[in-house]
């Protein structure tokens, strides 16, 4: 698959090939820049390639009889909240997309609590949005893609604007839709974000850098860093452990499941 804007100089992604399976979660990396947020708006056609096909259980992102079956089969959640929140209220917001969509009241009202129910703010219906905490607003967010019964989510820097509670929150709530089917392609640029992925890709001048499991990335935080990740400390740190033969897995990034491994 290939993209090249109108007026660039190079393709923002080439030679671009990425399949995202039901409960499947692939979290997708790379540098600012990288072709990262272009892809997906790809996967869900608000942009169209260039060159190749995109297809979203069997539909072509190209059959515009088909554009609003792949947006509500793709949700899209952004990386601040704040700019896909329309609502007054919760409720209100969270039935935005599926009310346009002409969902009948009846099953309009069963969504709505089902996505709120899912992502942990039932109580709070009628709570006006800019009084909600950031972790909260993210999980608002998530739950207005999931009324519109998606099979995959696209999370476009989830984390970023988050404390620890917040990421914690938003991580469960991520967790719960994977066992569930929901496929996830998570955008990041850190590593420490990788660890609970089935699979890591890493996107550098538009192409695929790297596309393997996350300890295979973990496990080497120099060819990370080659690569224009944000390498933690932790991970140099497991690194360092690991080479000196103490049995810490990849995936220990903070503190905690470091001293975990290494007191077993």
């Amino acid at each position: 698959m290939r993209l090249v804007y109108p007026g660039a100089g190079r393709a923002a992604l080439d030679g671009v090939s990425l399949t995202v399976a039901p409960g499947q979660a692939v979290a997708l990396l790379g540098p600012n820049g990288s072709g990262k947020s272009t892809l997906a708006r790809l996967c869900n056609g608000l942009l169209l390639p260039t060159d190749g096909r995109v297809t979203v259980d069997g539909m072509d992102t190209r059959d515009d009889d088909r554009v609003w079956d792949i947006r509500s089969r793709v949700g899209y959640v952004q990386q601040n909240p704040e700019n896909q929140i329309v609502g007054t209220v919760v409720e209100e917001d969270v039935a935005f997309g599926p009310e346009n969509l002409g969902i009948p009241p009846a099953e309009l009202r069963t969504r709505v609590d089902d996505a709120l129910r899912a992502v942990g703010l039932s109580g709070l219906e009628r709570r006006e949005p800019h009084l909600l905490s950031e972790g909260q607003k993210q999980r608002l967010a998530i739950a207005g893609a999931l009324a519109l019964g998606p099979g995959y989510l696209l999370l476009d820097e989830p984390f970023a604007m988050l404390d620890g509670v917040g990421r914690d929150e938003v991580r469960a709530v991520l967790e719960a839709l994977r066992s569930r089917g929901v496929g996830l392609l998570h955008i990041t640029h850190h590593l420490a974000d990788v660890a609970e992925a089935d699979r890591a890709v890493v996107l550098r001048e538009g192409r695929v850098a790297f596309d393997g499991t996350p300890d295979d990335l973990l496990g080497s935080p120099e060819h990370a860093g080659e690569l224009g990740i944000d390498v933690p400390p932790e991970a140099r740190l497991t690194a360092a452990l690991r080479g000196r033969g103490f049995d810490v897995p990849p995936g220990a990034l903070d503190a905690e499941a470091i001293l975990d491994a290494l007191w077993r």
